[in-house]
């Protein structure tokens, strides 16, 4: 295990016992990796009592034989099926297979969305209900039908499922508004106001109503599974809790109403004892959310040491960017802030109209995004970036269709040539810094080859 994984395979197999805990993030993610457990249960003659005796497990905790198949399964899966929704995105918009295809790349081969979504975390299973809720805006927004009430409904029931993995997804609830602007844009521009107002009376709930019956169902059937309280483990839980689990009435809605009031407390009073970002610890793993756009810092999240034929190898698992993508994503971002200017400030005409607007779709969510999250004081992590640089995938490739539009329409072999040979670099530099994701024993000498920048803050281990 390495980094959170101590802590959600902890969480995921309190599921699997009955056991009630809780935790900083909605407990959705862990569900599903509790269900894997048992669906594989690659651990059938292990005893995991240890896991459930703590909130997070030690390596001399952990049973000789453990496999942790199961717990990371869900991450593995659903990041690969979210590649899916990644290409349907961008063919629905360019419709353009073959450019989709090649810049699907992206969320394919970046080093940090990859050893992600190999672990037992949750940023694979919260990347895949975003680009699911992306997609499925993206397919109402493109079908050249009228917006049902139906469509609200889809995309509230998907936020709500990212929102039940990780909190952070609310970054979504954008979208909603942008549905409303495209389904009235006509009585926008025509400034009917009671029309207006009498859509939004009833798009409201039928997009809200859906993601809060998702969100309190996860936790209801969190609540619900949380049978027993194991080594006194209270988590602060009030009185009126323990005394209904005690009971066994774990099920029923007077339950649900106090469980979900102390688990959110929990939530809250977790997020505000965590400590700030000080860059002048030596050990600090955290980063300033302005400096994650050039991938610092990396985190050493484990490193094992052998020598092999007389060198000393040592295996990182580190997280780091694949600095072909993540310096496109920024340069994507500076050239589509460019041209919306070029539109709203200079009053320029742009050649591609729909695609001009799902440039600024993609370009809102990332500034949103970043925006939000420099507001938020505790200490935050490179990983905490994934959202966003998927968000700023999707722009990249809009704004190179956008450029070489003509070009791609008139099947030009200059420009496929380039894209060609622009993946195959974005392959390649993933595939140099694969020791790095994969655990593949390397010498110091291997190491330094790969520390190209120093505000990285790769360290070397002797």
């Amino acid at each position: 295990m390495f980094w959170d994984e101590n802590y959600h395979v902890a969480s995921a197999e309190k599921h699997v016992q009955g056991v009630m805990y809780m935790e900083p993030h909605p407990p959705l993610g862990k569900m599903l990796m509790a269900l894997a457990e048992v669906v594989i249960n690659p651990n059938e003659n292990i005893d995991k009592h240890n896991f459930v005796i703590t909130d997070h497990i030690e390596g001399a905790d952990t049973p000789a034989g453990t496999k942790f198949t199961g717990y990371r399964w869900p991450s593995v899966v659903l990041m690969a099926l979210a590649v899916l929704f990644f290409f349907g995105i961008l063919n629905n918009i360019t419709r353009q297979p073959l450019f989709a295809f090649l810049f699907s790349s992206f969320i394919i081969f970046d080093n940090a969305l990859v050893i992600q979504a190999r672990a037992a975390m949750l940023e694979g299973i919260q990347i895949f209900f975003i680009l699911a809720e992306l997609y499925c805006f993206v397919r109402i927004v493109t079908s050249q039908r009228p917006i049902k009430l139906t469509d609200y409904l889809l995309l509230g029931t998907l936020i709500g499922f990212a929102m039940s993995v990780k909190v952070t997804s609310a970054i979504e609830l954008i979208l909603f508004v942008i549905l409303f602007g495209v389904d009235q844009w006509k009585n926008i521009k025509a400034l009917n106001y009671s029309a207006l107002l009498k859509r939004l009376v009833i798009a409201v709930p039928a997009g809200v109503a859906p993601l809060l019956l998702v969100f309190f169902s996860v936790f209801y059937i969190h609540i619900g599974m949380g049978t027993k309280v194991i080594a006194d483990r209270t988590y602060k839980a009030s009185p009126e809790y323990l005394q209904a689990i005690q009971r066994g009435d774990t099920w029923s809605p007077s339950t649900f109403a106090i469980g979900f009031r102390d688990n959110w407390k929990y939530m809250s009073e977790y997020a505000d004892g965590v400590p700030r970002l000080d860059e002048c610890k030596p050990d600090e793993n955290g980063s300033y959310p302005m400096d994650w756009l050039l991938g610092k810092k990396t985190i050493s999240y484990r490193w094992d040491k052998d020598t092999v034929d007389g060198k000393v190898e040592v295996k990182y698992m580190t997280i780091i960017a694949n600095p072909i993508i993540w310096f496109s994503v920024i340069a994507g971002i500076v050239l589509s802030l460019g041209l919306i200017m070029s539109k709203f400030i200079y009053g320029q005409q742009e050649k591609n109209t729909p695609l001009f607007y799902w440039i600024c779709v993609f370009t809102g969510l990332y500034l949103s995004y970043m925006i939000a999250i420099l507001q938020i004081e505790r200490v935050m992590y490179l990983y905490h970036y994934l959202i966003p640089l998927v968000f700023g995938s999707l722009n990249l490739a809009l704004i190179l269709n956008y450029i070489y539009r003509d070009d791609i329409i008139a099947n030009s072999k200059h420009v496929w040539i380039n894209f060609g040979f622009y993946i195959a670099l974005v392959i390649a530099i993933f595939a140099f810094f694969a020791p790095f994701t994969y655990g593949i024993g390397i010498t110091e000498d291997q190491f330094e080859m790969r520390n190209w920048f120093s505000f990285w803050k790769l360290q070397v281990v002797q």
